[in-house]
């Protein structure tokens, strides 16, 4: 029987991880939920969200209000969002129909306004009138997003992320070359209205297209420049809050408050520096970096995390928050060893996530299901739990009949990772589960770390025996992780694993016409049982997170539940709240 999420119990071990002079205990033990979100606007008007989009200013600020972001850990490929959802650039640069605001719910964004029909399957989004939204001065209009849409579906762009438009009518088709531009559900009512008619009820669209990989592109530099609009070598047109002024490659972005921006005169920052930076050296430029080379904030992984706790000046500048973010692990079940089903069940029973809690000094927590704890979908069910239950006599019993029985035999074993991300602490984890597998299935495993620009590319070839892979929620809703991730019937080249089942597809398309919530949660349950009982995936641990912000640093947003929320993949309008007060002179 499923029972509910008890958010305290939930929290209980992460909490008795943080010292009581370091943090806030209550505010991690309050419900991280973001509810029901997905499922307002259903039918009738959503208008945006009441929220000024105003800094709170309590003091005086700087006469220099210059940011310096942890957010680059190497060059960016480009800043081509609409083609390439991976291009790793400054989020702040662009922004789409909606925006999520800090409790992840989608507000207007260049649509100021926005209604379904009955069934939700037609929506209508009305774009601010006569705005200069772009860089250049050119308006953002309807017709930029048919055409952005339409670029982001087209085969020919190749966005490994263009199935989050798989609702659009004609959108699949189109994409997987069975079908015609001329046939989709885009269609510009008048220069300031947008319409999206969809293969059905979807309540959930607003949240897609309030996410970064639905950010529109700059059609007349896209046709002049080509490929090369995007790279650096030309000016950059865009439409967000911060326009990017110079990119010293290998060594920052420079970016300055876009004037054309409809809320610009809210934005007290006036230049935002994203030094290129790995994660790796990021704790020791947030302390001792000078220049274009220091840093304002930083993610504190499980080595820094008691020295800050420990220091009575450093514990002052934490910050901390729940992540809507899963670590997992891939076996190919296409590629031996994994290509047995005895042998990734084998896997399945040989991971003590408790462990992975003890290595990060509390920074994850056990994970069961594919959703995180905070978002609409997460779940507590016993006999969902015991589908990978840690058991290593089980896991070794699995091996028996095999030709790997007894821990023996096994072939050369390769798991990759992206580099670069020890502030996830994922080095700590990925090694740690090495030496679980070695010990509880005598198997070797060889760990090739390969960098973020790159590892899309690898990934996506589905050759890699096994993986270890986070995915940091793009919108707070069950269809971002069961369809986006493991939806089997995508194109070849945009598959995260070569696992598929019919079964799986079929229930997880269905969940997205369902209207009520509940109902809809059943469906992905029944998801879940399939894929983790033919071990598609192993649900290993969530995120929780640690920041460190300069003193100066004021206004960083906060959520309902008391939590700081900086840029990520959900919320990326941080900077634009943010001011600095009292940044000493010289830095």
């Amino acid at each position: 029987m499923t029972k509910q999420v008890d958010a305290e119990a939930m929290f209980e071990e992460f909490d008795r991880k943080m010292r009581a002079s370091a943090f806030n205990r209550r505010s991690f033990l309050k419900s991280a939920a973001f509810g029901m979100a997905m499922m307002a606007g259903a039918s009738g008007v959503a208008e945006a969200a009441a929220q000024s989009g105003t800094p709170e200013i309590k003091g005086t600020p700087d006469a220099k209000q210059i940011f310096y972001n942890s957010f680059l850990q190497e060059d960016p490929k480009s800043f081509d969002w609409n083609a390439d959802l991976y291009c790793n650039a400054e989020q702040e640069t662009f922004e789409g129909l909606l925006k999520f605001d800090v409790n992840g719910t989608p507000v207007a964004g260049w649509a100021e306004k926005w209604e379904a029909n009955a069934d939700a399957s037609v929506w209508t989004f009305h774009i601010r009138k006569d705005n200069k939204g772009w860089t250049n001065g050119d308006p953002v209009t309807a017709d930029d997003f048919v055409w952005s849409f339409t670029r982001l579906l087209d085969p020919k762009t190749a966005n490994s992320y263009s199935f989050i438009l798989y609702d659009v009518k004609g959108g699949e088709e189109f994409n997987t070359k069975n079908g015609s531009p001329d046939a989709l559900g885009l269609k510009a009512l008048d220069q300031w209205t947008f319409e999206m008619t969809l293969v059905g009820p979807r309540a959930n669209l607003p949240q897609k297209v309030a996410y970064l990989a639905c950010l529109p592109s700059h059609k007349a530099t896209v046709e002049k420049y080509g490929a090369k609009w995007a790279l650096g070598d030309v000016p950059l047109v865009s439409n967000g809050p911060f326009k990017l002024d110079k990119w010293d490659k290998g060594s920052k972005c420079v970016l300055s408050k876009n004037p054309n921006y409809y809320a610009a005169e809210d934005i007290v920052l006036t230049d935002l520096i994203d030094p290129i930076i790995p994660g790796k050296n990021q704790v020791n430029n947030f302390e001792n970096g000078t220049g274009d080379q220091q840093l304002d904030w930083c993610t504190l992984g499980a080595s820094d995390l008691t020295r800050y706790q420990n220091d009575p000046e450093k514990s002052k500048w934490l910050r901390q928050y729940v992540y809507p973010g899963i670590w997992m692990l891939l076996p190919s079940n296409g590629i031996p060893p994994f290509d047995k089903l005895e042998v990734r069940q084998a896997l399945s029973h040989a991971i003590d996530r408790n462990r992975l809690v003890q290595v990060t000094n509390g920074l994850v927590t056990p994970a069961h299901c594919m959703v995180p704890q905070g978002v609409y979908g997460f779940f507590e069910d016993p006999a969902i739990n015991a589908i990978q239950d840690y058991d290593p006599k089980k896991a070794m019993d699995l091996l028996k009949g095999t030709p790997y029985e007894g821990g023996k035999n096994w072939p050369d074993i390769t798991m990759i990772m992206r580099a670069d991300e020890e502030q996830y602490n994922s080095n700590l984890m990925a090694n740690d589960i090495v030496d679980q597998l070695q010990k509880n299935l005598g198997m070797g495993i060889k760990i090739q770390q390969i960098q973020q620009t790159n590892f899309n590319d690898t990934l996506f070839k589905n050759e890699a025996p096994l993986v270890w892979i986070r995915w940091w929620l793009d919108y707070p809703d069950p269809d971002n992780t069961y369809y986006d991730m493991f939806y089997g019937a995508k194109p070849k080249g945009s598959k995260r694993q070569a696992w598929e089942n019919t079964d799986y597809d079929k229930i997880v398309v269905d969940a997205k016409g369902i209207q009520d919530p509940n109902a809809r949660l059943e469906k992905y349950k029944e998801a879940e049982k399939i894929i983790q009982t033919d071990v598609g995936y192993i649900p290993v641990v969530y995120r929780l997170d640690v920041y460190a912000f300069k003193p100066w640093i004021k206004n960083v947003p906060v959520n309902k539940q008391g939590f700081t929320v900086p840029d990520g993949n959900i919320y990326t309008r941080a900077w634009t709240q943010i001011y600095i007060e009292g940044r000493p002179a010289g830095t």
